[in-house]
């Protein structure tokens, strides 16, 4: 049985909904005290981290022009309906210690039992109340302030409890509870983009080839917990991989040709990461993560025609650890390349030229997954994604004929052969009832079968980590997992390497940034992104020379659940900012070249390494 928070979560009656819409008017009525509630906060932030108050209001102020937009990047919410307060960690917070019955007696112990809002650097999941604090807090802060919502799946709760084994039943729930939770928020006005992450599949980590009856069931499932929030003509691609485009922001007032506005691309991990042992890797033809791979080329080149910005979000992040060698080195070098606009075909068959210009279509890419607070590169392994073939795959699949494209990339571009076909009756059709994708399936009977990567060896100079094969057989037992002690001196090393390959080398980056977690692995925490919306009216004023969409910085706001666990009343204010990213690191936006010259600051200063660790985990 649900608790009455949950019930009230999934169906809050006409009262419930008259206060959110007077929350709503009154908090746009008090937007200047909540103004100064931030200004207040971020005084006391900068002071911690040792930033100039001086420097911290020139951000604050431009960041509140007008020309610039916000998002939300949630992530890893992991609800758990089962969660007691005061029970035992080692029961993942589902049941009380033997010697009493009820919460009431452990809860001054809180090393060992855990509080109301969850308990952290522990392996329990999110209760309902931090679900319902987290939302509460949107409502009042954010809910008139947003663009656009991003969200990088783990919504269901983790399978670590052998007494209550998890059921998929539960992870739709969990799902059901998370779309309730940001829809009472941003209703229809805001668009939410969802995805998929490995703990809202069962068995976690294990995702069937497309056809597959369990693929066909955890898809349609999905579909129908997201309700709306996936759009109409994307859902016959959503049912056949998982993946699908949502328009989410219209530019204000571009000049000619300029972007019009961005498009989110929700990715489907799960058919590139290693810990899937139904599919194998990028190789054969057939291969749902080659197939995916062509679906954003695809995109991208719509994305050229339609004159749009692309953001890329997924679940778990790409890297040679994630993913399957041949899997990684095709999606690095797909979203690094500058892809030719096609003619774009609209409905009375005529052609519609897009500006031939040479800016890369994608803005970001987010990820979550792994609960902190970091970002990467993508790419830096110039002899593999220069190459011809990449994938290994030789000219007996047309590997390359003098024009640097792909077999697969040509029958994207030329929209022949078996993508171009998928191209016509998958990805452009607006209904999940058009033509039979049949012939796009798997065999059923041949599924375990799918061809596998080859064995990739490394020299010692393009790895910074040791690539670990995946196990015969895979546990039943999902668990947040902390990560390597030595996780952020691998980063580090990481960054030393592409800032010594030079200019040439970076060339062909992409930078990927991980949001931290609702569930509290560490501390429940998001991100709210500002990006280039608007031109500046005056070509004086910075940020003037950067395309629309750049993102400028971002905020990550934190809640500090051992101490709410002791207040006795609901707290007035449940996050709080943690630092901004301009007033830690002096920069003055997300461009690639300042991801370089963030970079450069970290190796050489010992106390910007020493602040970079902390804020990786979040201050814990």
């Amino acid at each position: 049985m649900w608790s009455k928070e949950t019930t009230a979560l999934l169906h809050p009656n006409s009262s419930q909904l008259e206060r959110r819409r007077q929350s709503c008017r009154q908090c746009t009525k008090s937007a200047g005290l909540v103004l100064l509630a931030v200004l207040v906060c971020s005084g006391v932030v900068v002071c911690m981290l040792h930033t100039s108050l001086n420097a911290a209001n020139t951000n604050r102020h431009r960041l509140n022009s007008t020309a610039v937009g916000r998002f939300l990047h949630i992530t890893d919410m992991h609800v758990d309906p089962g969660y007691k307060p005061g029970s035992t960690i080692y029961s993942q917070c589902h049941r009380y210690p033997p010697h009493t019955a009820n919460s009431a007696a452990t809860m001054s112990d809180g090393h060992k039992h855990t509080g109301r809002f969850g308990i952290p650097l522990a392996k329990c999941d999110s209760p309902i109340a931090l679900i319902n604090a987290t939302s509460k807090y949107l409502q009042s802060n954010w809910a008139d302030k947003l663009d656009f919502v991003i969200w990088t799946g783990d919504s269901g709760r983790h399978d670590g409890d052998p007494e209550q084994p998890r059921t998929f039943d539960q992870i739709i729930a969990g799902n059901n509870i998370a779309v309730h939770a940001l829809q009472s928020v941003f209703g229809d006005s805001i668009p939410v983009v969802p995805n998929i992450g490995n703990n809202d599949i069962s068995p976690h980590n294990e995702l069937a080839a497309p056809g597959h009856k369990t693929a066909r069931k955890t898809f349609e499932q999905l579909s129908h917990a997201w309700q709306n929030l996936v759009p109409k003509d994307q859902l016959r691609t959503f049912l056949y991989g998982g993946y699908f485009a949502k328009d989410v922001v219209d530019y204000d007032s571009p000049r000619a040709g300029e972007s019009t506005g961005i498009t989110a691309l929700s990715l489907n991990t799960i058919y590139w990461y290693r810990a899937n042992a139904k599919v194998g890797g990028c190789r054969a033809k057939d291969s749902p993560g080659l197939a995916q791979l062509a679906w954003i080329r695809y995109q991208m080149r719509r994305a050229r025609a339609r004159n749009r910005d692309l953001i890329l979000l997924g679940h778990v992040l790409p890297n040679r650890d994630n993913y399957r060698p041949t899997c990684y080195h095709g999606y690095a070098r797909t979203v690094t390349q500058v892809v030719p606009a096609p003619a774009l075909r609209n409905a009375s068959d005529e052609s519609v030229i897009a500006d031939e210009s040479d800016m890369p279509v994608v803005h970001a890419q987010l990820f979550g997954h792994s609960n902190v607070d970091v970002w990467a590169f993508v790419g830096q392994e110039a002899k593999w994604i220069s190459s011809l073939d990449p994938l290994g795959l030789g000219d007996q699949q047309n590997g390359s004929m003098g024009d640097n494209r792909l077999w697969w990339e040509r029958q994207v571009d030329e929209e022949t052969g078996r993508f171009g076909k998928m191209i016509r009756n998958i990805w452009e059709a607006t209904s999940p009832d058009t033509t039979s994708p049949s012939d796009f399936y798997a065999d059923e009977r041949l599924w375990e079968n799918m061809e596998d990567d080859p064995p990739v060896q490394f020299s010692a100079s393009e790895s910074s980590a040791e690539i670990v094969p995946i196990s015969e057989t895979t546990s039943n037992i999902s668990a947040p997992q902390r990560l390597p002690s030595d996780f952020v001196e691998t980063l580090l090393k990481e960054y030393k390497q592409v800032l010594v390959k030079g200019p040439e080398s970076q060339q062909n980056l992409g930078v990927t940034t991980i949001s931290p977690s609702i569930v509290p692995k560490y501390v429940p925490a998001f991100r709210i992104f500002h990006y280039l919306r608007k031109r500046p009216e005056s070509s004086k004023q910075r940020w003037w020379q950067l395309p629309l969409g750049t993102l400028l910085d971002y905020d990550v706001y934190w809640a500090d659940i051992a101490r709410l666990n002791k207040l006795k009343q609901n707290p007035t204010k449940f996050f709080t900012k943690l630092y901004r990213f301009s007033d830690v690191y002096k920069l003055d936006d997300l461009s690639l070249d300042s991801y370089l010259k963030w970079a450069e600051k970290l190796l050489s200063s010992k106390s910007l390494r020493k602040k970079f660790r902390s804020l990786t985990y979040l201050g814990t």
